[in-house]
């Protein structure tokens, strides 16, 4: 008998520590707290749009996070070609249950007076709880719609920064 709880509180012991572990991230994450508006209804269209950050994380640890426009309609998802783009860009490093980052600015839309691009890296880590991330005070989830933009920004942004020797 006391073998069988023996066993029973190293299973249950296992099981904890199997979850506190977080599976490797990749793709894109949205933010979730956001407030999404409708166009006016005079234009007929089925869409929203939300001021939003996205996060993409590819497997070779490389980041980006942009802030922007993000559009959703019935049959798509991304973000708006026509309004302002923040975009950061860096490494990321999973230790436990936190995302180290180390990134940096690299373009925007409208720029600052006196801004020089790339800014300086930035330092900031990423708490995994459950199935969602939390960063900078904002929770995001998993959005696989977005991934294939993302990868295509974060691969378009690298090589562009490579030529002006700009590495993040």
């Amino acid at each position: 008998m006391i073998l069988r709880y023996i066993c029973i509180l190293l299973c249950l012991q296992s099981g904890a520590s199997l979850r506190a572990q977080v599976a490797p991230l990749s793709g894109a994450w949205r933010q979730t707290n956001v407030s999404w508006k409708k166009p006016p209804a005079e234009l007929e269209l089925k869409e929203r749009s939300a001021e939003a950050a996205v996060l993409y994380f590819s497997p070779d640890q490389k980041f980006v996070l942009m802030y922007g426009t993000l559009l959703l309609t019935p049959s798509s998802e991304g973000m708006s070609h026509g309004d302002g783009r923040i975009v950061y860009l860096g490494t990321w490093n999973l230790t436990g249950n936190s995302l180290h980052l180390e990134y940096r600015l690299v373009s925007r839309t409208v720029a600052r007076y006196g801004e020089t691009l790339p800014g300086p890296m930035q330092r900031k880590d990423i708490h995994v709880r459950g199935s969602s991330l939390l960063f900078q005070k904002d929770r995001f989830d998993r959005d696989k719609k977005l991934d294939n933009e993302f990868k295509a920004i974060l691969q378009g942004e690298s090589v562009r920064l490579g030529k002006s020797n700009g590495q993040p």
